[in-house]
């Protein structure tokens, strides 16, 4: 279940990229990283930094980008979910 969850989380953030043009470009790719490495996250044993790393980004996006920040959101309350 959690990793449905996921997929879908970051199908939501993929669309909220799309949908955010006034992302400035190392934003974007910091945040595309982060979907990739969430995405790679089977068989993977190391979840030290990603968890912080969305964490982060959950921080940094809550005023100006409220939608990215709430997506973020709850793919961190998901990957807490399996343990990452």
């Amino acid at each position: 279940m959690p990793q449905q969850e996921i997929k879908e989380q970051l199908k939501a953030l993929h669309e909220a990229l799309k949908d955010s043009p006034d992302l400035d470009q190392e934003s974007h790719e910091l945040l595309l990283k982060i979907a990739d490495d969430i995405s790679g996250i089977e068989g993977t044993t190391d979840f030290s930094d990603l968890s912080d790393a969305v964490q982060e980004q959950v921080i940094r996006f809550e005023q100006e980008h409220p939608a990215l920040s709430a997506i973020l959101r709850q793919i961190t309350d998901t990957l807490g979910r399996i343990g990452v």
